[in-house]
């Protein structure tokens, strides 16, 4: 399997995306990745798409959003941002929207119980940092191609 380290390696901090309607969550995820990423947190999608930020190197795009506008929501992330990396923040990996996302084109998924460690972790594999086999995996593999 082939990784983009360039976005992982570059001196500059990757920039990542938060879209999740929850200020709760949304303010945690904030606070787990801004100190090591340039972090954006929306509540919605249009939010996201209107910022003047175009190319975020990983979105991080909360369930409920696909609770509240449906799986398709995740094809506007996807054109909207054609060369990132989409993760889905879920409650439980069980949902079946998880699945669905993975399907519609969600790169992996961060599920409960979320920490420091299990988003840090999803977001650095996103960017294209090697697996450790000694470590407990924080996200899927990615989809090829």
């Amino acid at each position: 399997m082939l990784f983009d380290t360039e976005a992982y390696t570059s001196s500059k901090r990757p920039t990542i995306f938060l879209i999740e309607p929850e200020q709760v969550v949304r303010s945690a995820l904030d606070y787990i990745l801004r100190e090591r990423y340039q972090t954006h947190p929306f509540a919605t999608v249009d939010e996201a798409v209107r910022s003047l930020i175009k190319t975020p190197d990983v979105v991080l795009v909360g369930v409920a959003i696909l609770h509240g506008r449906g799986e398709a929501v995740l094809g506007e992330v996807a054109r909207a941002f054609a060369r990132t990396k989409i993760l889905l923040v879920a409650e439980r990996k069980s949902d079946p929207l998880v699945q669905t996302g993975l399907k519609r084109g969600a790169h992996g998924y961060i599920s409960n119980p979320i920490s420091t460690d299990s988003v840090r972790g999803a977001v650095r594999i996103a960017l294209g940092a090697p697996v450790f086999p000694n470590r407990p995996p924080v996200l899927i593999p990615p989809r090829s191609g």
